[in-house]
């Protein structure tokens, strides 16, 4: 993905800044030994390249990547 694409693609998720979001699943990473549980609840609170950063209602702080992890925005 080039400069440009990238660009589009943040600006693009800025939208989802300040919205609810249920996580459906997340992708397994060696670098998450504890990764958040399926239908856990969070606020996105930055979106950032690829990542949508939300702080989940069991205080973790833990971002989405978008591609990868499946989730479903609440309005």
């Amino acid at each position: 993905m080039n400069f440009q694409q990238m660009a589009m693609m943040q600006q693009a998720l800025q939208k989802y800044v300040g919205k609810r979001v249920r996580l459906i699943s997340m992708a397994p990473s060696p670098m998450e030994k504890h990764p958040i549980e399926s239908g856990a609840m969070g606020t996105i609170y930055h979106a950032g390249g690829d990542v949508l950063n939300v702080k989940w209602d069991n205080g973790r702080q833990l971002g989405l990547v978008v591609g990868e992890d499946s989730y479903e925005i609440i309005d």
